[in-house]
């Protein structure tokens, strides 16, 4: 369990659902895996894509995160970060509302639902 100050991600990063950690509190996710962060205060949670940065005092994330955590720019954080499974992983790209993120994986998933259908017509 870590706290840390909540910041506000920066504008390059704006309209991104991500968090901005330290490696050190990471748990061991890697660079550009997805978490399950969790608010040890109310047990709210949310799955997120996870980034670093050099502070180790604080932890960088959007508003819509923030929201869904229950948490308040500027305040700090008690949470727990623990890497997900593959299909925890494809559960994230498909229901994210970063139309970025989940266009491409739904495209992704009817070709291949689409394909299967095509070898089973051929068989």
């Amino acid at each position: 369990m870590a706290q840390l100050s909540v910041k506000a991600l920066r504008s390059n990063d704006s309209g991104r659902l991500l968090v901005r950690v330290n490696k050190a509190c990471r748990a061991g996710v890697p660079r550009y895996g997805i978490a399950k962060l969790t608010d040890t205060e109310n047990s709210k949670s949310v799955r997120v894509l996870v980034l670093g940065h050099d502070a180790a005092s604080a932890i960088f994330m959007p508003y819509d995160i923030r929201e869904a955590l229950g948490v308040d720019k500027g305040g700090n954080l008690n949470f727990t970060i623990k890497k997900i499974g593959w299909l925890g992983k494809i559960w994230w790209l498909l229901r994210t509302p970063d139309p970025a993120v989940h266009v491409p994986a739904r495209l992704a998933l009817i070709s291949v639902l689409l394909g299967a259908i095509g070898i089973a017509i051929a068989l």
